[in-house]
């Protein structure tokens, strides 16, 4: 009972930054229909970002923080805007958003391995901030503090899209784009904001996993991970990409823990294809076909 205890705690820690980057993939879905295999791009450049700004003496470690989760939104932004809205305005068909995001994400990886190498490179944070005990259990602060970032970033998503004014704009375009923008509601820039909130939360992923493992230009790959736990959820369903990126993290740590380690990405991807063969609508999604 301990042991299962101590692996559903951490399995509940990797979880929750599923969770976080899973939300970002529904968000994007439930307005564009397409998803963005561009963010885990977002996510290295987010941990990139921190480990050169805490790396710097000038700047203080909070404000490293926050200027990293800038840049990491910022670079969404900025993907949408450059690669993204040229073909959306032309109409173009979602697989040709899908096909450009693997191309950009592609694009950014390679090219910092080209310009800055693709050695793994430690955060400049503690790696262990210690532990806490619960009886025969331990509990990593680490694991806490990613739980609790997690858990606060999302109820801040929330309260931004249930209580303001741009929050209700960015749920009536998930409900119908053209008509929002027929009622005055600027596409555009809604756009912008869904990408900069995708990113930042990309961001926040990516520091805890480069503190936990290591910075690298494959620090993003585990946002296909997120992928799967948004399909498990239902594409484009906020409390799906929850609840998926939840229970992910902890079936993958358990198979891992009383199973092997090995079978931990083998049982995630025959996941995905078997949600989508038989369920592809996911526990809390809406139906995904489209007419060509």
């Amino acid at each position: 009972m301990d042991r299962f205890a101590q692996q559903a705690v951490t399995g509940l820690s990797i979880g929750s930054i599923y969770a976080l980057l899973a939300v970002g993939y529904a968000l994007i879905f439930s307005i564009f229909n397409f998803s963005n295999f561009a963010f885990g791009s977002s996510m290295m450049i987010g941990a990139y970002a921190a480990y050169y700004a805490l790396k710097s003496p000038s700047i203080p470690t909070w404000a490293a923080i926050i200027l990293s989760l800038l840049i990491g939104a910022a670079s969404s932004a900025i993907i949408e805007r450059v690669a993204y809205r040229p073909l959306r305005v032309r109409n173009s068909p979602k697989l040709f958003l899908m096909i450009t995001a693997i191309g950009v994400n592609l694009l950014l990886v390679q090219s910092v391995v080209v310009v800055i190498g693709g050695e793994y490179r430690a955060l400049p944070l503690p790696s262990r901030l210690g532990v806490i005990s619960l009886g025969r259990v331990n509990i990593a602060i680490n694991d806490l503090l990613a739980a609790a970032v997690s858990g606060v970033s999302l109820l801040a998503l929330w309260t931004f899209l249930e209580k303001t004014r741009l929050g209700r704009a960015i749920r009536a375009c998930s409900y119908d784009m053209s008509t929002a923008s027929l009622m005055g509601i600027p596409v555009d820039l809604i756009a912008f904001l869904v990408f900069a909130i995708s990113g930042f939360l990309a961001a926040v992923s990516g520091v805890f996993c480069a503190q936990k493992y290591a910075v690298s230009p494959y620090v993003g790959d585990i946002s296909n991970k997120a992928f799967i736990a948004s399909v498990l959820g239902g594409l484009g369903s906020l409390p799906g990409a929850v609840v998926g990126g939840l229970l992910l993290g902890f079936v993958e740590t358990m198979i891992s823990g009383f199973v092997s380690s090995l079978y931990r990405d083998l049982f995630s991807y025959s996941l995905l294809v078997i949600a989508l063969v038989f369920f592809p609508q996911g526990m809390f999604g809406k139906d995904v076909r489209e007419s060509l």
